[in-house]
């Protein structure tokens, strides 16, 4: 727990570091860099050398010439095992070093696309890109993910992230300019008609060359390089090399990202006839594909197909009805998330009476109530949304919990006494989303261990005596500057909340990327003031933010829930 006076809460922010010493620092990585990348090629490309059967063939024979017995007696022996041998495929691990180990040496010579790098600072890509200083995320603590990525994956990750896509012809150089922190390489980004295809098959031998190339520069940058598995094994031959360079691999794909599934919109007016979205899987189980032909064919069948859709049409579609049949876990979540019944995912012994009867079910109860909606919200936010998911790929690769905290919720609150302290306490560890950080105004009756309970759960306790903080609807301003979070929850209630309440919070934020969030009469629904935020982007908050009166006449997005 840490105590903060209130001259150190008036304090500024840091002073930036001397630009000389930052531009010197920066021209000794790149050189280290270099350094470590000529010797990560140099040892491939020896360790495929020494696995060569010329290499094999010489050592047998020195062998045999330096000890004649039993070396020797035994040459013939081992020449036939190595004529045996010559046409076995290797295993994984051997063929990606000799696909690593094919990248030419003199791609670090400084010429060509190499010039461009030596002149770039790691991380100046994300710093003078026009775009990404528009939006703010230029200069904010948060995950840097680049590498092979399709652009479903670029849509689903660019909320919660920064992402540079890379493409074959230029990844080994671009790759150094971002800065990121993880390479990512999506199964999907390598399937026919995306700029990485056929990168695995070994038919096409010169994408593969410059995959693994990629891998290597990750390796000598010391990034972690993590292989997605989003689509299945049949549809990607000779993954298996890949997925013996990466560092990890995670099966469960990107998860669903609530920017885009959501029911910001829905109505209780929505048809509740049952579809199938989307194209049938060609793929499908034969008892699976059967049950979908019984439930979709004829003139009688209780489910429609919706037909193709792309990516970007899925969830207006899910929003426009209210009960769907599906055999995609992932689908199944996306359409609960947009608000819909989903029947589903059918598994292979499903029997077509059951099915039909849970259709006709949901036919009659009609669209999803604004409590079933939530609670369906509240367990794909927890497990399965991006962030989620992401915060797993921060773990699978080693990197540090905080790169993943765009969640992070940090409670300002005031305790005048010890019993006050102790309520706030008990009441902030019930929260299903309990906040990474507590900044208490605490009086002068309120000892220093009251919130030591927080603090042994692993939340950051942030004490200020309660005269700096003033008096009147202001006062969460001086305690937002010592909060590092990136979202405040300002809590004015002296007990007990709903367990849910950070929760749904979070929850809304996520699905409208809302700058504030606060309580009145409309469910999920926008609006161009807040009469009582709940929850908010630090910036808006800290002293010299705008008002809360004028935040609708700043262009900034609010959002309104329910109690």
């Amino acid at each position: 727990m840490t105590d903060i006076t209130p001259a150190e809460a008036a304090d500024g922010g840091a002073v930036p570091p001397d630009a000389g010493l930052a531009a010197e620092r920066e021209r000794l990585a790149r050189q280290l860099r270099d350094t470590r990348m000529q010797l990560a090629m140099t040892q491939a490309r020896l360790s495929a050398l020494e696995q060569s059967a010329t290499m094999r063939f010489g050592r047998m024979v020195a062998n045999a010439a330096h000890r004649p017995w039993p070396r020797g007696a035994q040459l013939p022996r081992d020449l036939y095992r190595l004529w045996r041998d010559r046409g076995a495929p290797k295993s994984g691990a051997a063929s990606a070093a000799t696909a690593l180990a094919s990248a030419q040496l003199t791609d670090l010579s400084g010429t060509g696309g190499r010039f461009l790098s030596a002149l770039t600072a790691p991380g100046m890509l994300s710093l003078s890109d026009p775009a990404l200083a528009l939006a703010g995320v230029a200069d904010r603590a948060g995950l840097v993910i680049t590498g092979a990525l399709s652009a479903l994956g670029c849509a689903t990750l660019a909320p919660d992230a920064v992402v540079h896509p890379l493409l074959p012809h230029d990844a080994d150089v671009v790759l150094e300019g971002t800065g990121a922190d993880l390479v990512l390489i999506e199964a999907a980004a390598l399937l026919p008609g995306a700029p990485w295809a056929y990168a695995t098959d070994p038919a096409a031998a010169d994408r593969g060359r410059r995959l693994a190339r990629m891998i290597v520069m990750a390796r000598s940058l010391g990034k972690p390089v993590v292989l997605v598995r989003n689509v299945p094994a049949s549809r990607m031959p000779g993954i298996g090399w890949l997925a013996a360079s990466c560092d990890a691999v995670l099966d469960d794909g990107l998860g669903v990202q609530l920017a885009r599934f959501n029911p910001v919109g829905v109505t209780p007016a929505r048809p509740t006839e049952p579809v199938y979205a989307g194209d049938r899987d060609p793929r499908e189980a034969p008892a699976v594909r059967a049950l979908l032909d019984s439930l979709t064919s004829g003139a009688s069948a209780p489910v429609r197909l919706a037909g193709a859709r792309s990516w970007r049409g899925l969830p207006a579609l899910y929003r426009e009805h209210a009960v769907f049949v599906t055999a995609s876990a992932g689908q199944a979540r996306e359409q609960a998330a947009c608000g819909a019944r989903v029947v589903g995912p059918l598994a292979s012994g499903a029997a077509a009476d059951s099915i039909r009867g849970e259709l006709e079910a949901a036919r009659e109860a009609g669209p999803l109530g604004r409590g079933e909606i939530r609670a369906a919200l509240r367990d794909i936010f927890a497990e399965h949304a991006t962030p989620a998911r992401l915060a797993a790929l921060a773990r699978a690769a080693g990197l540090p919990a905080g790169l993943a905290g765009g969640r992070q919720v940090a409670v300002l609150a005031r305790a005048a006494d010890a019993a006050q302290a102790q309520r706030l306490a008990a009441a902030l560890l019930s929260q299903r989303l309990r906040p990474a950080e507590v900044i208490v105004a605490a009086g002068a009756g309120v000892p220093g261990d009251a919130l030591a309970a927080l603090a042994d759960h692993g939340v950051r306790v942030v004490t200020t005596p309660a005269d700096a903080v003033p008096a009147g609807p202001e006062w969460p301003r001086p305690l937002a500057r010592l909060a590092t979070a990136p979202w405040l929850a300002p809590w004015t209630a002296d007990g007990p909340q709903p367990d849910t309440y950070l929760l749904d919070l979070a929850c809304a934020r996520e699905c409208a990327q809302a700058d504030a969030v606060g309580f009145g009469a409309g469910e999920y629904e926008f609006t161009r003031w807040l009469d009582e935020p709940g929850l908010v982007r630090r910036d808006l908050l800290v002293p010299g933010g705008p008002a809360a009166a004028d935040w609708g006449g700043h262009g900034l997005r609010l959002f309104t829930v329910t109690r």
